[in-house]
């Protein structure tokens, strides 16, 4: 297939190193910086958004602010081409392709990832066994989904398909709130231990390695799919609750229990 990459960040660098042997493959990216990083490394890139057209696909990953306008510049072609993006909320990318039609679109969500941004940081192995969830959208077509498919496939990862308001909730829960959660623990501890780096052993550095996302990517994450994330935080809340109460009143069966299907349920994560 003809394949272009529209955003050389690390997800949409990583998808391009993945892809460009087994496709047609060209990127671009509004940065030079970037294109020159991608182009050092073996990947065709072009000067202009629409250079990427015709082609049977086009993968957005850029920064989420940038996906809709970058979906609305593509679409305006009508070049036949399947449009993919990697946005990691789906509701707005979902209203917009039911309110602006034609173009075939498919969100297509890596759940990998690293800390740090750029180009110089992508890494086709970030994606191999990860799961990509494909969400489909008004537009969608049984052709769009199987060219999603293929990429995935391609890129070394496995797809699940999930609705927009099922990936909404479930990111929320297993991206947005560790990224909280890191937050919170990461100031609780700063605001307690006068010198937190002589103290913090691997755990906690382990724990909240994801309080190193960069500002404005975290703002994102949060308040772009702000809903579903207060909802996760409040089902956090009742956890650690239920966790201080057990705590408090020295309740040793049901802090056990507590632990006990934590640990069952990070060992099958492997």
């Amino acid at each position: 297939m003809k394949i272009g990459v529209a955003g050389l960040g690390l997800m949409g660098g990583s998808l391009a190193l993945a892809l460009r042997g087994r496709h047609d493959l060209s990127g671009y990216d509004i940065s030079r910086e970037a294109r020159d990083a991608a182009s050092a490394a073996g990947i065709a890139t072009v000067e202009r958004l629409e250079a990427l057209l015709p082609a049977d696909a086009v993968i957005v990953a850029t920064p989420l602010g940038a996906v809709l306008p970058t979906l609305a510049a593509l679409a305006e072609r009508r070049s036949g081409a399947v449009l993919m993006d990697t946005a990691s909320v789906r509701a707005p990318v979902d209203a917009f392709a039911r309110e602006h039609g034609g173009a075939p679109m498919v969100g297509l969500h890596p759940m990998a990832g690293r800390s740090g941004r750029g180009f110089a940081i992508a890494d086709p192995a970030l994606l191999l066994g990860r799961p990509f969830l494909v969400v489909p959208t008004a537009t969608s077509t049984t052709a769009s989904l199987e060219v999603a498919g293929r990429v995935v496939r391609d890129a070394g990862g496995v797809a699940t398909v999930c609705s927009a308001p099922e990936h909404d909730r479930i990111v929320a829960l297993v991206s947005a709130l560790p990224l909280a959660l890191a937050a919170a623990l990461t100031v609780a501890a700063a605001d307690g231990v006068s010198d937190l780096a002589i103290f913090a052993g691997p755990g906690f550095r382990d724990t909240t390695r994801v309080a190193t996302t960069p500002a404005e990517l975290a703002e994102t994450i949060l308040l772009a799919n702000s809903g579903n994330v207060v909802a996760a935080l409040a089902r956090l809340r009742t956890v650690l609750d239920d966790l201080e109460r057990a705590i408090a009143e020295r309740d040793a069966s049901g802090l056990r229990e507590i632990l006990a299907k934590a640990a069952a349920t990070r060992t099958a994560l492997g």
